[in-house]
């Protein structure tokens, strides 16, 4: 990037600019792909301090070093020394996206993120050969400029995930990526530690569309979830594409199982008539991610042809709705994450993906970040349960216990056990499931639940 110089990373940082300006090749915080001629940001994060690698990062080929004030730069490096790393390294992104002109748009929400964010880059797939979009999940505060800073001039377009976990967050993202479009998934409980309540999750992440609105950005509108569409008021009309599956949208989807099982969705709208789209992932929640996704993509002016040809594109992300076959069960395996709407689109996707008679196995961790309401939420998951005639739940974590003294206490019929660990989870179920049953895994990412489904595995 012609762009890319000392006297370039002084001005986004508000520095006095070196007495000798000099090229850079990328602006990085990992020594393991530093190019020659790099910047080095030295961030901190929970598990290191990058400032412990600056000498590693010059013996890479670093020659420039964004550091604390009071630490000492290697001999040889350009030194910026700077109050905050990870406002510098923010302060860096922002700066490196005013340089391109891009279409860029943003997913958010408070479930299904990361699966609607590459249901989305798939779909521009089919007009852009060049997409950029978030790497995993990584949406937060150190993600999201991680993501910008990877922006080449080869990219014609981006899609960035976006996370909230507290007040302030979402605007601040978003100062940074500059969206032209965006959709918000869902809104429901999540990070409630710092967010404190529903309402609040709302109201932040309604964000995203005051900023289109006032960027003159689309936004695509998820009609189903009543937050979401009372936040949508805050965009014209002529600014939004609405999507349903429920009833009258811009958008409409209509879901159809096939006879060995698989998910279609018939879509109205995207084209002058009827369109089906395979839904690559199970469960209602993922026709309605792909349902949000065509909506953005044709409101950007991706024709029908463009549409499918890009959703061939699609992989599905690790640890959400995986579907496997053990010792003949099905394994719903969406360990990745979890919070109360996600478990119970769990739910509906374990009783609706087939009509097998077999016995349902429900296996739950902790969920977690959900602050003070963390009882009655992890309380409140026996409603969705008791609603589908579960008859075996398996529970694993402190909060899990809670669960399990409502289920109790409302005289639940199955077998309801609470587990140390997941290795003896799976034993359990190795003891007990047969052929034909299905297995729920769920919990939140610090919870480890994917070793539940390893355990299975090598039994």
């Amino acid at each position: 990037m012609k762009f890319l110089n000392t006297g370039w990373v002084a001005c986004a940082l508000g520095l006095p600019e070196p007495k000798e300006t000099a090229s850079l090749t990328q602006i990085s915080s990992d020594t393991r792909s530093l190019q020659k001629g790099a910047l080095f940001v030295a961030l901190k994060s929970e598990s290191a301090d990058g400032h412990e690698f600056a000498a590693k990062a010059k013996e890479a080929g670093a020659t420039a070093l964004v550091h604390r004030r009071g630490f000492n730069c290697p001999p040889g490096m350009v030194s910026f020394p700077v109050d905050d790393t990870l406002t510098a390294w923010r302060s860096l992104a922002a700066a490196w996206r005013r340089e391109f002109t891009l279409p860029v748009a943003v997913v958010a929400g408070s479930a299904g993120k990361t699966t609607s964010k590459e249901l989305l880059a798939a779909l521009f797939r089919g007009k852009w050969k060049n997409v950029l979009h978030t790497e995993a999940s990584q949406n937060g505060f150190q993600g999201v400029p991680a993501t910008l800073l990877r922006i080449r001039p080869e990219h014609e377009a981006a899609v960035i995930e976006v996370g909230i976990d507290e007040p302030g967050s979402m605007i601040q993202h978003l100062e940074l990526v500059a969206p032209d479009a965006g959709l918000l998934t869902s809104i429901g409980p999540e990070h409630l530690e710092k967010l404190g309540d529903v309402d609040t999750v709302e109201k932040e992440e309604g964000v995203l569309f005051s900023v289109l609105g006032i960027r003159g950005g689309l936004a695509a509108v998820n009609l189903d979830d009543a937050r979401i569409a009372n936040q949508a008021r805050q965009i014209s009309d002529s600014q939004r594409v609405d999507y349903s599956l429920k009833g009258p949208a811009h958008v409409r989807g209509n879901l159809t199982v096939s006879g060995n099982g698989e998910l279609w969705l018939d879509v109205e709208g995207v084209s002058p008539k009827k369109e089906r789209f395979r839904v690559p992932m199970e469960g209602a929640h993922n026709a309605l991610n792909l349902l949000g996704a065509l909506t953005l993509a044709h409101g950007l002016g991706l024709t029908i042809t463009e549409l499918y040809k890009g959703l061939v594109t699609f992989t599905p992300p690790p640890g959400r709705s995986e579907v496997h076959q053990w010792k003949g069960c099905k394994v719903l395996a969406d360990t990745y994450n979890a919070n109360p709407t996600s478990v119970e689109a769990a739910l509906e996707t374990l009783f609706g993906a087939d009509d097998s008679e077999g016995e349902t196995w429900v296996c739950l961790g902790d969920m977690l970040e959900l602050g003070t309401l963390e009882e009655r939420l992890h309380r409140g998951l026996a409603d969705p349960i008791l609603k589908h005639g579960v008859r075996n739940v398996f529970l694993f974590g402190p909060r899990m216990k809670k669960l399990e003294d409502e289920l109790r206490g409302r005289k639940f019929q199955g077998t309801l056990a609470h587990f140390d660990s997941q290795e003896k989870m799976a034993e359990r179920i190795r003891s007990a499931a047969k052929s034909g049953d299905r297995i729920l895994i769920k919990g939140s990412r610090g919870m480890k639940m994917e070793n539940v489904w390893k355990a299975l595995q090598s039994g």
